[in-house]
């Protein structure tokens, strides 16, 4: 871990890397362009992909982490996860324990939950590594999710923050699976946890605008959902009309 900065102390650190639906990503990169955020550090691990990424200007760099200062908290995100559990769990460890010695009073995670159908408003469950905690979302809206496991280093990271005594939850969206079959983002669900973070962080974003990006994505999944729906009843009519004439 490479520091830019020294840190001053900071009440949490937020963090979402890309998982179903890029739920977590999306919600924590928003505060961060939103809330005009300032890196301070990078995060390296041999468990990133092995690649280089290029930018626009033809620099290269590795896959890193990076953490972000917005002011009311920090940031932790990346634009890929290991994809081993041994290497989540280390990162998730490494960043739990940055946590710890940096004094962060709470490490929040944002993810997805995955549901066939969802309502426009979008409802958004937590778990905590206390009751205390839990409740402290549940009142700012959250439900409390009852069973289930969370994969990747937004529900690991929970576990290692408990490990290292801090107090930690994870804000799932609930999120429309076809989105996540066809590998699409989903920002309605993105919305639904930047606004619980808001208010726990007592800020204001305004999120309305990812609402226009989740329509296009909609209507674009939606109308390939209704193509695809089309193609397979052609030949049960052609079928139909076949046993008809005979």
């Amino acid at each position: 871990m490479k520091l830019r900065r020294d840190l001053a102390k900071r009440e949490a650190l937020l963090v979402g890397l890309p998982g179903m639906g890029r739920v977590g990503y999306i919600t924590v990169n928003y505060l961060v362009e939103k809330l005009e955020g300032v890196l301070v550090g990078e995060v390296y691990s041999t468990y990133f992909p092995s690649e280089l990424e290029v930018d626009d200007s033809g620099l290269g760099s590795l896959v890193v982490g990076r953490i972000y200062d917005i002011g009311k908290a920090l940031v932790f995100t990346a634009d890929s996860q290991p994809q081993s559990p041994e290497g989540q769990n280390l990162l998730s460890k490494k960043v739990a324990e940055f946590a710890s010695r940096k004094g962060v009073r709470m490490v929040l995670a944002a993810a997805a939950y995955v549901v066939p159908t969802v309502d426009r408003a979008r409802r958004v469950y937590v778990v905590g590594t206390d009751r205390k905690t839990v409740e402290v979302f549940t009142s700012l809206g959250a439900i409390a999710l009852r069973g289930g496991t969370i994969s990747g280093i937004n529900g690991a990271i929970v576990g290692w923050s408990r490990y290292y005594n801090i107090p930690a939850a994870v804000l799932l969206g609930e999120t429309w699976a076809p989105l996540v079959e066809v590998g699409e983002s989903d920002f309605r669900a993105s919305r639904s946890v930047i606004e619980v973070v808001s208010r726990f962080l007592g800020i204001q974003v305004d999120s309305t605008e990812l609402d226009d990006f989740a329509t296009q994505v909609e209507k674009s999944v939606a109308a390939a959902i209704a193509k695809m729906t089309s193609r397979k009843e052609e030949p049960e009519r052609a079928g139909h009309r076949d046993r008809e004439v005979m």
